[in-house]
């Protein structure tokens, strides 16, 4: 596996998308906003506002919520890792950009039928025609699938990231939730015969 893609993929954002945000922070458990809503890159793992000062040196991002999920704003992350071709959404005068993917809902599904713009990872809906990919995780995939379709073009993608540093090897998962795409009919079928 070449160095290259770990320029472009920094092993932070395997282990960021893989971290458990807005639970409390055992560390502060009495105080109040005590919701772990930061990552350290340093580190590598989450922390809340009150552990700032123990990361005040360290590099480290800052994660939102927007419907529910976890996103991160986009001039803080292009600092760091490579954010083109990335889906942004506006949520208080701010672009963010999401970490996982999303779940799309049946009327979403049904809205953006006409629509060619998909995320080539997980053919969700895209609003704009300049974007690729739906969140960070989708971009992630679509780097190790090229990646490993180089290296063997039998063997399918399930989101496994290998670092080597030092002899050593780290594995890690990223679900791939791609659905096969149906056609869609206008009307469904029956479900009964009418009686006579």
């Amino acid at each position: 596996m070449g160095r290259s893609n770990f320029s472009v993929v920094p092993p932070w954002v395997i282990v960021m998308y893989n971290t458990i945000f807005f639970e409390n922070c055992v560390s502060h458990p009495d105080e109040k906003k005590n919701e772990l809503d930061r990552f350290c890159i340093d580190c590598l793992k989450s922390f809340c506002s009150h552990c700032l000062s123990s990361h005040a040196l360290h590099k480290h991002i800052k994660i939102r919520r927007y419907i529910y999920n976890d996103v991160i704003n986009r001039q803080d992350l292009r600092k760091l890792f490579n954010c083109a071709g990335i889906q942004t959404y506006h949520t208080n005068k701010a672009k963010v950009l999401f970490l996982k993917q999303r779940t799309q809902s049946h009327q979403q599904q049904q809205r953006s039928n006409s629509r060619d713009c998909r995320c080539s990872i997980c053919d969700k809906g895209l609003q704009d025609n300049t974007s690729l990919y739906c969140s960070i995780a989708c971009k992630v995939l679509d780097i190790h699938r090229d990646e490993e379709s180089e290296e063997t073009s039998n063997h399918k993608l399930m989101g496994c990231l290998q670092h080597e540093e030092d002899d050593q090897e780290i594995y890690v998962r990223l679900p791939l939730t791609k659905k096969p795409r149906l056609r869609q009919t206008r009307k469904g079928v029956p479900l009964r015969s009418p009686m006579f």
